[in-house]
């Protein structure tokens, strides 16, 4: 009995010490409510499962909140192991010196191999990749399906026919429009969607500037014709109010809205479905997306850095990409996850065709370019675009003049 007893101890102390060898890494992060949950759940999985390397996830705060906490960390030197930040702020984070290439890693060409290359550009910098992308969410087309029954009317595939269509699901009542046809807000993103459909939305090429294009006109024109004509709705905010009371059959949005749309919608017997954006001229369905990507520090040890790293691949293989599509609607980046039986299923099971955050994944670009003064040249073209829907400026003017601000934001910065 004795030596059972001396057996259990040593088995004991054995996995104790085997968890206390455990590599501790911290992860800054900045997802909120069913996001947080499911990264939660998957960062639970990948601890469970590792031998060898414990996650400790640190939410500090979203968006601009978890971006300005990583800047003042660079400039104190007190970096987490890796976090979340968008491309921007990744840029301006590789300038400081302190993000460790991902292509470093010996293994990255496995990891690379099974990412879209379009996606995978997005986390690259001065020629190399330092970041991987995370949760990147797609632009789509949201319809309301009987509309478009009572109508006679198939979702649109082409830009030309989104103008239609628009025109035709447009309903007004003494000279009135009580239904739009078309929403969408008048922020910079939106426009990009639209811009890239014509050849358009990269505002920097080769090294210049190029918002004021041939191509972003189109896209700008295209937009403000169905305002003007009144078959186009345009806001700041979101549309829960129209899609509440029905009063817009299509809206331009973010693939990871669809949640909040159907609570707007709840109780009625119209639902919503998802399509990609349709395609311009180009004729190739062409996603822009949105989100973070991952960043490993060197600040951090050699052994918390390859920590890091199998933390990265984990989340990016197939199955946790999968998990992670499924529960948040964000886009699954592996190419394997559209082939997988789990992902098949859960498309056919689905009423809002969640096929849509999948397609034309290999011909996407971010909405974000990685420009460290990139929030200037943004906001250049979000007043644009808002000037021109709102008739104070013409579309020419409004890119002649993003064009100027942006030329001056870069120039300011490099003088610095």
């Amino acid at each position: 009995m004795r030596r059972f007893y001396i057996f259990i101890f040593i088995i004991s102390l054995a996995a104790m010490i085997a968890f206390a060898q455990k590599i501790e890494i911290n992860f800054w992060e900045g997802m909120s409510g069913n996001l947080g949950t499911t990264l939660d759940q998957i960062t639970a999985m990948f601890n469970e499962q590792s031998t060898d390397v414990h996650v400790n996830l640190l939410y500090v705060g979203n968006g601009s909140d978890l971006d300005s906490k990583l800047i003042a960390a660079a400039e104190t030197k007190t970096l987490p192991t890796m976090a979340q930040a968008y491309p921007t702020w990744a840029a301006a984070l590789v300038s400081k010196g302190v993000v460790v290439p991902m292509d470093e890693f010996s293994d990255f060409n496995n990891v690379a191999s099974e990412i879209y290359p379009a996606v995978l550009d997005i986390g690259k910098i001065n020629s190399r990749i330092y970041g991987l992308p995370f949760n990147q969410q797609s632009y789509l087309l949201f319809y309301r399906p009987f509309m478009f029954q009572e109508a006679g009317l198939k979702p649109p595939t082409t830009l030309d026919e989104l103008a239609a269509d628009a025109k035709i699901l447009t309903v007004k009542e003494n000279g009135k429009v009580v239904r739009y046809g078309l929403g969408f807000r008048d922020q910079s993103w939106i426009f990009t969607v639209i811009a890239k459909q014509f050849g358009g939305g990269e505002y920097m090429k080769n090294g210049k500037i190029t918002i004021d294009s041939t191509a972003n006109l189109k896209a700008m024109n295209f937009l403000l014709d169905l305002v003007k004509n009144g078959y186009a709705y345009t806001k700041q905010g979101y549309f829960d109010n129209e899609l509440t009371t029905s009063s817009v059959a299509m809206i331009i949005g973010g693939a990871a809205n669809l949640p909040f749309d159907l609570s707007d919608i709840a109780g009625q017997s119209d639902g919503i479905k998802m399509v990609p954006i349709p395609v311009g001229p180009a004729g190739k369905i062409s996603p822009v997306l949105a989100g973070e990507l991952l960043l490993i520090f060197n600040t951090s040890s050699k052994v918390e850095q390859e920590a890091a790293w199998e933390y990265t691949k984990f989340l990016l293989s197939p199955s946790i990409q999968l998990y992670w599509a499924i529960h948040t609607n964000y886009s699954p980046l592996n190419v394997k996850v559209p082939t997988l039986p789990e992902w098949k299923t859960y498309v056919d099971q689905s009423q809002y065709g969640v096929s849509a955050i999948t397609s034309g994944l290999d011909n996407a670009m971010s909405y974000a370019q990685n420009l460290p003064w990139w929030t200037s040249l943004d906001s250049a073209i979000g007043t644009a675009f808002e000037d021109v829907m709102n008739s104070y400026k013409s579309p020419q003017e409004a890119l002649i003049w993003a064009q100027q601000q942006a030329e001056q934001a870069e120039n300011m910065f490099y003088q610095k």
